[in-house]
C-alpha cells in the first residue's frame, strides 16, 4: 500500500463568491471604525479642502464674462462652452436633414445603452485584465470624445475676423455706450420712443445722417432727439454703423443663376437646394454684405477651419459681389 492511499479526501464544499464576500464584509466590521465621528470627519475635511481649492481657483483665475448680448451685431459667431464643444463638433458630421438624428436619436440610444449595461454585463470580475471587452470599448469612447473636443476647439475662433469693418464695430460700440437702444429699436430689439433704425441705410445718406446726429434740432426743428456730445470719431463711427442697417444692395438678374450653378449643391433657399451647408433663406438678416463677399471669396480667411471651398479663382470679383448682393437681399 502506498503512502498516498492513506490520504483522506477533502470533501468540504468550496465557498461561493457571494459567501466569501459576506464573510469578508462581516470580518471588516469587527473592530472597524464607525460612521460618526471618524468617517464623517474625514469626509468633511476632504470636502472643505476641495471647496477651498475651488474658491482659490475662482479668485486666481476668475471667469471671463463676455459683453452683453447684442442682437443687432452680425460680427459674433455663437459657440457653446468648452464642455459642449464635442457635441458641437459631432453635429457638424451630419447634414441639415439628419441633424435631429444627431441631436436627439443618437443621444437617446446612448442613454438607453448605459441604462441597460448593468443588466447585461453580469461579469463579477472587476480587475482590468478580466475586462477585455469593456475596457477597450470604454477607451475608444474616451478617445472619440477627445478627438471631437479638440476638433470643436480648433474649428473656428469665438469671434471670426473680417465680418465687419473696424469702423462699423466701433460704431456698434458707440451705439451701446450712448444707450441708443433705450429709445430706438433695430430689428425689433430696443425702445419705441424714437423711430425704428432697421432701415436707416435705405433712408439716409452719410452727410445728412452725420449732420443730424451732430445737431438734431438744426435739421429738424423741435425734434425730441437730444443733442449728444459725440467726439468726431464717435460721430463718424456711429453714422457708419447705422448706414449699414437696411442699406439697399443691387444685384443682377444673373445672380440667382450663379447661385444655382455654384452654391445650390450644398445650400438651399426656401427649400430648393442641398443640405450639406446651412440654409440661406434668411442669411441677409444675419450677415452683412462685406462678410458674404469675403466668405465666398476665401472662407478660411474669414473663419479658419471652414469647410467651404474658395471661389476666388473660379468666379470673378464682380460675380462674387453679385452673389453676395443676392444673398444679402434674403431677409
Amino acid at each position: 500500500m502506498t503512502a498516498g492511499s492513506n490520504a483522506v479526501k477533502d470533501t468540504t464544499p468550496k465557498k461561493s463568491r457571494k459567501d466569501a464576500y459576506h464573510e469578508a464584509y462581516e470580518a471588516s466590521k469587527v473592530g472597524g471604525e464607525g460612521f460618526f465621528p471618524e468617517t464623517l470627519v474625514r469626509d468633511a475635511i476632504v470636502a472643505l479642502v476641495l471647496v477651498a481649492v475651488i474658491f482659490a481657483l475662482a479668485i486666481i483665475f476668475p471667469a471671463m464674462s463676455q459683453p452683453p448680448a447684442d442682437p443687432t451685431s452680425t460680427g459674433y459667431n455663437p459657440r457653446p462652452e468648452w464642455y459642449f464643444l464635442f457635441f458641437f463638433q459631432f453635429l457638424k458630421l451630419f447634414p441639415g436633414s439628419l441633424e435631429p438624428v444627431a441631436a436627439a436619436v443618437i443621444p437617446a440610444l446612448v442613454l438607453i445603452f448605459l441604462i441597460v449595461i448593468p443588466f447585461v454585463d453580469r461579469n463579477p470580475q472587476r480587475r482590468w485584465k478580466y475586462r477585455r471587452v469593456a475596457l477597450p470599448l470604454g477607451g475608444a469612447v474616451v478617445v472619440l470624445f477627445a478627438i471631437l473636443e479638440v476638433g470643436g476647439t480648433l474649428s473656428a475662433p469665438a469671434v471670426p475676423a473680417g465680418q465687419e469693418s473696424p469702423q462699423v464695430q466701433l460704431g456698434q460700440r458707440a451705439y451701446r455706450e450712448f444707450n441708443c437702444s433705450y429709445c430706438h429699436a433695430i430689428n425689433g430689439v430696443g425702445g419705441a420712443v424714437g423711430p425704428d433704425l432697421s432701415q436707416t441705410g435705405a433712408k439716409w445718406v452719410s452727410d445728412n445722417l452725420t449732420a443730424y446726429l451732430a445737431n438734431p434740432n438744426a435739421m429738424i426743428p423741435h425734434t425730441l432727439h437730444p443733442k449728444l456730445l459725440f467726439t468726431s470719431d464717435e460721430l463718424n463711427n456711429l453714422a457708419a454703423y447705422l448706414l449699414t442697417l437696411g442699406a439697399p444692395v443691387n444685384y443682377s438678374p444673373e445672380a440667382p443663376k450663379l447661385f444655382a450653378d455654384y452654391c445650390s449643391l450644398c445650400h438651399a433657399i426656401k427649400g430648393q437646394g442641398g443640405t450639406i451647408g446651412p440654409d440661406l433663406s434668411t442669411v441677409g438678416s444675419r450677415r452683412n454684405i462685406d462678410f458674404l463677399q469675403s466668405f465666398i471669396s476665401d472662407p478660411k480667411a474669414v473663419i479658419p477651419g471652414a469647410g467651404m471651398q474658395s471661389f476666388k479663382g473660379e468666379l470673378t470679383p464682380s460675380q462674387i459681389h453679385d452673389i453676395a448682393g443676392y444673398l444679402y437681399s434674403l431677409k
